[in-house]
């Protein structure tokens, strides 16, 4: 639950873990640092927006004090002009090279396909490696990574990313899960910031 000042942030990162699993949902985002907070949700055209906000108001309940506001929003059936043309940007591979002392991140969006390396056992410069790999595939990413987390046990197995728009100092975050904690983390930086390419 949250405490006297408003939901804290590891209660929002918790909550937004769940929201994110919704179906049709694709972003979340928290409006105001008191309750009763704003639930801002993207959901994909043809989800039913009743159902989704009676279920997501339904886990807030178990994280906040307060019944918070719940909004929908269609995501944008004209696409931004990369999605459009190519569709979502995906991870297809990610190969231990030099003989294990370095990573490949490899993308692909439609026919298009990039990779970019970093160091083993470096999530950091993973999460860097997908955001050049992105950008060589013509995506347009103002983000540097803050950092990652570990998820509790107890929430799943799961790292969360953290990234700031280096424009407007927006943060994003990302959660997913992987075979090894730097595919986790590359998997976790493309659901941060797959919503907008």
């Amino acid at each position: 639950m949250s405490g006297p000042g408003g939901p804290g942030a590891a209660v929002r990162d918790a909550l937004e873990l769940e929201l994110r699993q919704l179906p049709g949902v694709s972003f979340v985002s928290f409006s105001g640092e008191d309750e009763p907070c704003r639930i801002e949700l993207v959901v994909a055209v043809g989800t039913e927006h009743g159902r989704v906000r009676e279920e997501a108001s339904r886990c807030a309940a178990h994280y906040l004090e307060t019944p918070p506001e719940v909004q929908l929003y269609n995501a944008p059936e004209e696409a931004p002009k990369q999605v459009a043309r190519h569709g979502r940007v995906r991870l297809v591979l990610l190969l231990p090279s030099d003989g294990g002392a370095a990573i490949e991140v490899r993308l692909s969006r439609g026919s298009q396909s990039r990779s970019a390396r970093a160091v083993a056992g470096d999530t950091g410069a993973v999460g860097r490696a997908v955001l050049e790999a992105l950008e060589g595939l013509g995506a347009e990413v103002p983000y540097e990574v803050v950092g990652f987390h570990a998820l509790p046990s107890d929430w799943g197995a799961g790292v969360l990313a953290v990234l700031r728009n280096t424009v407007t100092g927006e943060l994003r975050r990302g959660v997913a899960t992987g075979r090894a904690p730097a595919d986790a983390a590359a998997r976790a930086v493309l659901a941060a910031v797959n919503r907008s390419l």
